[in-house]
């Protein structure tokens, strides 16, 4: 397993979470229901991994602070979405993945490792439909998205203090380090980050220059925290963002001209990334020339093979090979979630070699399906939104080829809010009421009855 990093002093930690109540104090009475859900949801995980020191320890049957907290926001995200669980058609992949998860692990009888998956697609339901619900509650305003950007403020604060004291952790063989204000691993922190762009990105009610002025300073974040498949990942959220987002700000006639001179900037900045990572890039410019020669048992790899992509190649390699030489039933069903841990020492950094371990050929058909599902969900969303929800989809599916953000509770938040935007947008241009949600439009219902009264009948 890769190396934790060491927690920031714990007097530290503690002005962080003043600070934080402070913001509560201030955000959580403008909010109600979901949208308080989400505030809290996403407070809660994130500052609880900041003292991963105390909240990672065994305290009762085996589990911990961290795994009672992601139960308990997993409940109670089903019950405030208990009435659109199985409401729209575009959450049926998501139950179809969840079956494929439920036929490997009966067939391995992989309990604790089903389980574990289990609740974590569950989580990634709730926090879904919570996203869309809460932002179609909203006067397009973008207060969801601000509330939800405001359980940020303390981790970036923390990182923030890390950079100043020169508290870094170490994260690479090349003595780069990075700066994540002592949260447990780089790679999460950093897909933390990627939500808040996300939710940045997507947000109503904010102008072009503000969102790109919160984008800069989360991809400054981002560079610091030192995650190249993260930075990588940012990518394609931000040259969208900076292609097709500042063309809105212009007049029709106008927009070409703009857009060109934002894709020229992007791939200026494109160009910049690599120069900035070139000796991390290197790894990557080896493994794409070399073709299909690295495709070969691990036994055969010679040592500077081994070093590919801080030896991922060679993980990947492991995984592969192991399948393959198992029998069908382990080709097609999988070894089980999560039975990775039981087998190899580290993780497969892939989310698509892992699953073709874990859950075999079938599982990873579903769980493609479901990924494409989503992507056209969002090609076919709000003209306006339409371009940031797809860089949001391929940043996620870059994600998904250099670390395994399903694996991570921080992964599952990532994709429930890129899937709940993209629900709601795909939704809003093609339902005729207010509201998208029918638990939205009852309510509104509800208090209308209540401010004026029964309507009588006969009376016009």
């Amino acid at each position: 397993m890769e190396v934790a990093s060491k927690g920031l002093p714990l007097p530290i930690l503690l002005v962080g979470a003043a600070i934080w109540l402070v913001i509560a104090y201030l955000v959580a009475p403008k909010l109600r229901g979901l949208a308080l859900f989400l505030f809290f949801a996403l407070s809660a995980r994130y500052l609880v991994t900041f003292f991963h020191d105390f909240t990672t320890r065994s305290v009762v049957a085996g589990q911990s602070v961290n795994s009672f907290v992601t139960l308990f926001l997993t409940v109670l995200g089903l019950y405030l979405c208990r009435r659109d669980l199985m409401r729209y058609r575009a959450f049926l992949p998501v139950y179809a993945f969840i079956g494929a998860l439920l036929v490997s692990g009966i067939w391995n009888v992989e309990v604790a490792g089903s389980i574990n998956a289990l609740i974590r697609q569950l989580l990634f339901l709730g926090i879904m439909i919570g996203v869309t619900t809460a932002i179609d509650s909203e006067p397009n305003d973008g207060s969801v998205s601000r509330a939800m950007l405001a359980a940020f403020a303390v981790p970036l604060l923390y990182q923030l203090i890390s950079i100043v004291l020169r508290f870094g952790k170490a994260s690479e063989s090349d003595g780069s380090v990075s700066y994540i204000g002592g949260y447990v691993h780089e790679g999460v922190f950093s897909i933390m980050l990627l939500t808040a762009m996300v939710i940045a990105a997507l947000a109503a009610g904010m102008s072009w220059r503000k969102r790109s002025l919160y984008l800069a300073l989360l991809f400054t974040a981002l560079i610091f925290a030192n995650y190249r498949t993260a930075v990588l990942a940012a990518i394609p959220i931000m040259a969208m963002h900076l292609v097709f987002g500042s063309a809105t700000q212009v007049r029709a006639d106008l927009a070409k001209y703009v857009r060109g001179a934002a894709l020229l900037i992007s791939l200026c900045l494109g160009l910049f990334l690599v120069a900035l990572l070139s000796q991390r890039m290197a790894d990557l410019g080896t493994v794409l020339s070399s073709g299909g020669g690295l495709i070969k048992p691990p036994s055969d790899f010679a040592y500077g093979d081994r070093t590919l992509l801080s030896g991922r190649v060679l993980i990947w390699s492991d995984y592969i090979y192991t399948t393959l030489r198992s029998d069908v039933s382990h080709l097609v069903f999988g070894f089980g979630p999560d039975s990775w841990q039981e087998t190899f020492s580290l993780y497969a950094h892939n989310v698509f070699v892992s699953y073709v371990y874990e859950l075999g050929f079938f599982g990873v058909i579903i769980f493609i399906y479901m990924l494409l599902h989503f992507l056209l969900l969002a090609l076919n969303a709000r003209r306006d939104k339409r371009w940031t929800l797809i860089g949001a989809h391929l940043s996620y599916g870059l994600l998904c080829l250099g670390t395994m953000p399903t694996f991570t509770i921080e992964g599952v938040i990532l994709y429930a809010v890129i899937c709940g935007y993209t629900v709601y947008y795909n939704l809003s241009p093609r339902v005729l009421t207010k509201f998208v949600m029918p638990s939205n439009q009852a309510r509104a219902a509800t208090l209308v009855g209540q401010r004026h009264g029964p309507i009588r009948r006969g009376l016009r």
